[in-house]
């Protein structure tokens, strides 16, 4: 039965700063001290956070651990995962002016960087193994598009992603309900917006 997972950033950032052999050295550790049934290694998307990485958070407490180097790899093993001792050296604490739940470690959500963000889109990362669609489901992923295939009519769908503001991104920024609005009356089998 899995009691931990330890979720590395396979971001552009962390790659570049070395978190592929930070994974390589968990998969090692774990390995030796025979866990693979008890501790699973996940490489996740973007935390965010280039600057502190690599980023290393164990769950299910949610440590996060930032600027994790190979040779910390082991510590986090032998006192996080084998005697339930966090490393608290290597625990990120800028929390700004609110005190964490736990003075003893900080979770991503208690820091003062994200603390202020509502992060949408991009909620999963650092959550869940990114290459892993069954793991988007599990949290809900596409259930928008569920409700809008079998729930709504496609004036509805123009409605609620008018009322959102979603813009486009290719320079104009139009809205991208207004876009919709435009070409939903034309009743050719394809419709191209320039």
């Amino acid at each position: 039965m899995i009691r931990s997972h330890i979720m590395i950033c396979g971001g552009t950032g962390y790659t570049s700063s070395g978190s592929k052999k930070i994974q390589e050295r968990f998969h090692e550790l774990i390995n030796s001290y025979r866990l693979e049934n008890e501790v699973e290694i996940v490489q996740t998307g973007c935390f965010g956070l280039c600057a502190l990485g690599p980023v290393v958070i164990v769950y299910p407490d949610g440590t996060f651990y930032s600027q994790v180097t190979t040779d910390d790899v082991e510590e986090i093993v032998e006192s996080h995962l084998l005697k339930g001792h966090i490393v608290e050296r290597l625990v990120y604490a800028d929390t700004g002016k609110v005190k964490p739940k736990n003075p003893k470690y900080v979770t991503l959500k208690e820091t003062a960087f994200y603390r202020a963000q509502n992060r949408v889109v991009l909620r999963n990362c650092g959550v869940i193994d990114s290459e892993n669609i069954n793991e988007y489901i599990a949290r809900d992923g596409y259930q928008a598009l569920n409700k809008a295939l079998t729930q709504m009519q496609p004036d509805d769908v123009i409605k609620c992603i008018s009322d959102s503001g979603l813009r486009g991104r290719e320079g104009g920024g139009f809205l991208t309900g207004f876009k919709w609005a435009l070409c939903a009356p034309n009743k050719a089998p394809r419709k191209y917006v320039v």
